[in-house]
């Protein structure tokens, strides 16, 4: 009770205090286009002649951030914008003086286009300030979107701001000539969420990247070390005649799979069961601004399989959601610390593990979501049921899920919210958990975050509660970041729903009390090889409620960006451990109980991932709890062009350790595998992963072929594999087969 009382007392005297900032405003710039309303439809094909691309007004005088903070950009863009009462469009002029010299090494859906010449528009239809929707392409015409919320801000290692995931309906076609490249891009407004009527004002920025001089200039300039996701500083577009002839979205999205699975053991024949199923998702626009979704009998066998990981902590591995349904407007839904302290994390539903640790798919019969924007508030709620099923003697019980979440825009860039969770079982076994939050931006370079949340679920025929709180803050230059949280959890915190890796952690000792600082130093030198360098310390320790530490790290890492694309670094780790009778063991290894001190050191090297032959490596040696590490990890790359790429991965875990009987161990666990995409135009790839796992004794395949029939429509060919490595060597017995043939065909009613 005394630990809930100190946490309590410490969140809200945050909280109070972050509300008195809110007070701070922050104004946009002086950049404003009005476009142009048409009457026609606009053939997509790249080629910017239409007369109305020339009537309207245009977005020009890009500024550099980098490398020449405040310049005039070394390349002439230019940008047009028009709609209808069905589409956004909006057209680039992006001229070179040296077309041979454009880079785009990306053809398919949602590529990385980091390392391409690229344009990318940010679209905040709300004008909050705080969200927006981002689209992007290359040169070779691909598409690249994502969801961003609290101004795509980072708390920590993981951007839960940032939905990349997404994919929204929308097209683009571009052009290439001696004068550069260009290119034509269609939003229906189905796909944005808005309030209807006459003279409105969207909030929009417009960002070019020429990848060989590492040059990114923004229309509405946005200082360092922030992206184009600021949209507090972006520029607006004026004049939107968005009256209740824009339709109200309604789209109906059903699909139908025929597929078979043959599973085999070497005791019984070969069993195959044939699957021809079908079903049906609705999105309904209740508003402009405020989307219901329905999902009947909802299928996944699209979905790309998890890559392998190799465990070296005694806390459980984070897998990112990959399915589509739980993935739009994912980050309403985001409560808590990414990848550690979650309420919500989706990949609960339809997924759970079977009495031998195999992640196994579960039935999910329906389910709905409503989620948007009613007047400054943001809404989201969440209604699921899955079915039972059973794996061999091991029955999963049949479950509803309900989350609900609201947070409230105050301020220019502020936020406060609340959170509930639950989730039950026809045998009543039930876990519940709610929370608030807050996001507070004090200026252009001040954040600062929390959260206070509590659980409850029942255990046996008694019932257990448990509370956590953070405080998270940063302050963003351009020369100096500083970071700083400090985050405490009670003993029987359990979000079911959620992901809490250190639940362990919190159960041995009674609770916990985690502090961090971090800082960052990122300089970039003028006239020099190194573009930038990046030295940064962090510091955190963790420890029981009574005091005891149970973890403390120090991170001390060197990091040079080079002028041309390479990246060098160095890192030097001292760390402390606590283990305890339950603690997992480490690569199979049950350790001694105690403390053990390490210290290790990590180097790695990545050449210009925008060339033909690209590759990462990476090195760690030191020791490790009560003995040593050497971890050794390859990846690389070939690539013709922006349509073939293959990927080949190696990771090698070479550990000795004593065990608590006192016995030397020496583990040695590898990770073998290779992506390959192929993309025939940015409407038709594939893509193969092919992966073995010597700690799992598994070998597992998967390929996927997919044609993006038009926007929103799909035909998948999946084909999974899993084979069993450990009796008979590298690619083993099979243990399973599927291949699975899916349509997905969206109307626009």
């Amino acid at each position: 009770m005394l630990f809930c009382f100190k946490l309590l007392r410490g969140v809200i005297a945050a909280l109070c205090i972050s509300v008195l900032l809110m007070t701070t405003s922050l104004f946009a710039q002086d950049r404003s286009i009005q476009p142009l309303r048409i009457t026609e439809e606009l053939e997509l094909d790249g080629i910017l002649n239409e007369s109305f691309w020339q009537d309207g007004s245009s977005a020009n005088g890009f500024t550099q951030q980098r490398p020449d903070d405040g310049q005039p950009a070394t390349e002439r863009t230019e940008v047009g914008v028009v709609y209808n009462d069905q589409m956004l469009y909006i057209g680039l002029w992006a001229f070179d003086s040296k077309p041979a010299q454009i880079i785009a090494t990306q053809m398919r859906r949602d590529g990385d286009l980091s390392d391409d010449d690229y344009f990318q528009v940010i679209l905040d239809t709300f004008l909050d300030r705080q969200n927006g929707l981002l689209f992007a392409t290359n040169p070779d015409g691909a598409r690249f979107d994502a969801q961003v919320r609290n101004e795509g801000r980072s708390e920590g290692r993981f951007n839960t701001n940032m939905i990349t995931e997404w994919d929204g309906v929308w097209d683009v076609v571009t052009t290439r000539t001696d004068e550069g490249w260009f290119a034509e891009i269609a939003i229906p407004w189905r796909t944005l969420r808005f309030e209807a009527g006459e003279n409105m004002t969207f909030g929009v920025n417009f960002e070019r990247q020429i990848r060989r001089r590492n040059e990114q200039s923004f229309w509405a300039p946005v200082i360092k070390p922030f992206t184009i996701t600021q949209v507090s500083v972006a520029g607006t577009m004026t004049g939107l005649n968005l009256v209740e002839r824009v339709k109200r979205n309604l789209q109906v999205k059903p699909y139908s799979l025929g597929g078979a699975t043959w599973t085999y053991n070497p005791l019984i024949p070969t069993d195959r069961s044939d699957d021809f199923d079908g079903g049906v998702d609705i999105k309904y626009g209740v508003t402009h601004n405020l989307s219901m979704d329905l999902t009947y009998n909802t299928d996944f066998s699209q979905v790309e399989v998890d890559e392998a990981q190799v465990n070296l902590t005694q806390f459980s591995l984070f897998f990112p959601e990959k399915r589509g349904f739980f993935l739009e407007n994912s980050g309403l839904f985001s409560f808590g610390v990414a990848r550690n302290t979650e309420l919500f994390y989706s990949r609960n539903i339809g997924l759970a593990r079977d009495s031998t640790g195999t992640l196994r798919e579960v039935p999910i019969l329906a389910g709905g979501r409503m989620t948007g924007k009613v007047g400054r508030s943001n809404v989201g709620l969440l209604l699921m049921r899955t079915g039972d099923k059973q794996f061999g003697s091991q029955v999963i019980d049949d479950n509803n899920y309900a989350v609900a979440r609201l947070s409230q825009d105050v301020g220019e860039k502020s936020n406060v919210g609340l959170i509930l969770t639950n989730s039950q079982t026809s045998g009543n076994n039930y876990n519940r958990a709610g929370g608030a939050d807050f996001n507070v931006a004090v200026g252009p370079k001040l954040a600062v975050s929390g959260f206070l949340a509590g659980t409850t679920f029942n255990a046996s025929t008694s019932s257990k509660s448990g509370v956590a709180g953070r405080l998270w803050s940063r302050w963003n230059g351009p020369l100096w970041q500083f970071e700083g949280f400090y985050m405490g959890v009670s003993e029987n915190f359990n979000p079911g729903m959620g992901f809490f890796s250190r639940q362990s952690l919190a159960q041995t000792y009674g609770g916990f009390h985690e502090i961090s600082g971090r800082i960052f130093f990122a300089p970039e030198p003028e006239n020099s090889f190194i573009r930038r360098f990046l030295p940064h310390v962090v510091m955190a320790a963790v420890f029981g409620d009574d005091g005891t530490q149970l973890t403390r790290q120090e991170h001390y890492h060197y990091e040079m960006f080079l002028t041309g694309g390479e990246i060098i670094g160095i890192t030097l780790d001292r760390s402390f451990q606590r283990i305890s009778t339950s603690s997992r063991p480490i690569l199979g290894v049950k350790l001694p109980t105690g403390g053990y001190t390490a210290a290790a050191s990590r180097m790695h090297f990545t050449t210009n991932l925008s060339k033909p032959v690209f590759g990462t490596f990476t090195f760690v040696v030191g020791q490790f709890f009560n003995g040593d590490r050497r971890t050794l990890q390859l990846t690389g790359g070939l690539r013709y062009g922006s349509k073939f790429t293959i990927e080949p991965r190696y990771e090698l875990n070479d550990v000795d350790l004593t065990d608590n009987t006192s016995i030397k161990q020496d583990v040695t666990a590898h990770i073998l595998g290779a992506r390959t995409t192929y993309s025939f135009s940015p409407n038709v790839s594939a893509r193969a992963l092919v992966q073995w796992d010597s700690q799992a004794n598994r070998f597992t395949s998967n390929f996927r072929f997919n044609y993006i029939i038009r926007p929103g429509s799909d035909l998948f060919i999946v084909y999974n594999e899993q084979r069993d490595s450990q009796a008979t060597g590298f690619l083993g017995d099979p243990q399973d087969r599927t291949l699975v043939v899916k349509l997905a065909y969206l109307f626009n009613l």
